[in-house]
C-alpha cells in the first residue's frame, strides 16, 4: 500500500502484537467509559450525600442549641416572681437594707407591660443613706439575690447628716446617699397566663 516491506520477523511481531494492541485499546476505552458512566455519577452521589449529612448535622446542632436555650428560658421563667409576689420583692429589699443598717425613707415603683407573653418590667426607685461599705454590701447582696434584681441607675452624694446615730461625727463623715433605680421582671398574673394557654 505505501510500498513498505516488512521483514519476516517484523511481520510476525506485527501479527502477534496487533491483537494485543487492539485489546489494550478496547480496555482503555472500557475504562474511560466506566469512569464516565459509573465512577463520576457515584462520586456526585457521594458529594450530595456528604452535603445532605452536613446539612442534617447542622440542623441537629441548631435544634439542640434551641432546645437548651428554651430549657434555660423555662428555668429562668420559673424563678421569676409572680405579679402577685411583687410586694414581697419590695419587702425583701427593705429587709435587706435593715440588715445592713441602711435607711430607705420611701419607694416608688412602676410596672411596664411587655409584649404578649413576655414578663412585666418592674422598676423600683428609692434613696438609701448610710455608710458607703454598708451600701456597697447591700447592692452586692441585692444583685446576687435569686430574684433577678439589677441596678438600672445609681448616683451618689454626701449625706446631709451632721452626726451619726450616736452623735459620732466620724461616722457622719462616711455617710453617703444613693439614688437608685432597681429593676426586676415579673411573670404576668394568672389571668394573663390563662389567656396565653
Amino acid at each position: 500500500m505505501f510500498g513498505l516491506t516488512l521483514s519476516p520477523v517484523s511481520a510476525h511481531a506485527l501479527r502477534v502484537l496487533l491483537p494485543l494492541a487492539v485489546l489494550a485499546g478496547v480496555c482503555a476505552g472500557l475504562t474511560a467509559g466506566l469512569s464516565l458512566l459509573v465512577h463520576d455519577p457515584a462520586q456526585e452521589r457521594v458529594l450530595a450525600a456528604q452535603a445532605a449529612y452536613d446539612a442534617a448535622r447542622d440542623a441537629h446542632s441548631r435544634h439542640l442549641a434551641a432546645r437548651q436555650t428554651q430549657e434555660g428560658l423555662a428555668k429562668v421563667w420559673r424563678t421569676l416572681p409572680d405579679r402577685k409576689e411583687f410586694p414581697s420583692v419590695i419587702l425583701a429589699i427593705v429587709d435587706l437594707a435593715q440588715q445592713n443598717r441602711i435607711a430607705i425613707p420611701g419607694m416608688n415603683y412602676t410596672l411596664k407591660a411587655g409584649a404578649e407573653g413576655l414578663p412585666l418590667k418592674a422598676s423600683i426607685t428609692f434613696q438609701v443613706s448610710g455608710e458607703y461599705a454598708a451600701i456597697r454590701r447591700f447592692i452586692h447582696r441585692m444583685e446576687t439575690d435569686e430574684r433577678y434584681l439589677t441596678v438600672e441607675s445609681l448616683d451618689v452624694s454626701r449625706s446631709s447628716l451632721r452626726s451619726g446615730p450616736d452623735g459620732d461625727k466620724e461616722r457622719a463623715a462616711e455617710a453617703v446617699r444613693f439614688n437608685m433605680r432597681v429593676t426586676t421582671y415579673l411573670r404576668p398574673g394568672t389571668q394573663q397566663a390563662a389567656k396565653r394557654a
